[in-house]
């Protein structure tokens, strides 16, 4: 009896079932700044158009320029709800974000997000969203 309950747990390990997929998935649509003025203290709040009660994984690329041509080295996070504050050290050094991914844990997500930073006739340092689009479209 052992043998078959080993044998039984082996076959379910390697069949070719997806365990990775969730019926349960939201496709994260829009993702938000604060369009308040940055003071360079407290970082950068993003928040995602989930409801708040659900935990989201993010994939940011903090990139050199606005052009976004370049490489990028992610920023893995994850969030307790539908915010996530990207840390002041980030926000000051690199004048261009992605989001190259938001979602849930175990769901595709295909939407991309970027936001620069730009100085205003009010000489206020805001953050914008330049592009959203869906990958591979």
């Amino acid at each position: 009896m052992k043998k078959i309950l080993i044998l039984a747990a082996v076959m379910l390990a390697c069949s070719d079932k997806n365990v990775d997929k969730r019926d349960s998935c939201l496709q994260v649509e829009q993702v938000s700044v604060p369009t308040d003025c940055y003071t360079g203290n407290g970082g950068l709040v993003l928040t995602a158009d989930t409801p708040s009660s659900i935990a989201l994984d993010w994939v940011i690329a903090p990139l050199k320029d606005t052009t976004g041509a370049q490489t990028y080295v992610p920023y893995y996070v994850s969030s307790p709800s539908n915010q996530i504050t990207l840390p002041d050290s980030i926000v000051r050094k690199y004048p261009k974000i992605g989001v190259t991914y938001v979602g849930v844990l175990g769901c595709t997500s295909d939407m991309y997000f970027s936001f620069v930073r730009r100085v205003g006739a009010d000489s206020c340092v805001r953050w914008v969203q330049q592009e959203r689009f869906l990958k591979g479209g």
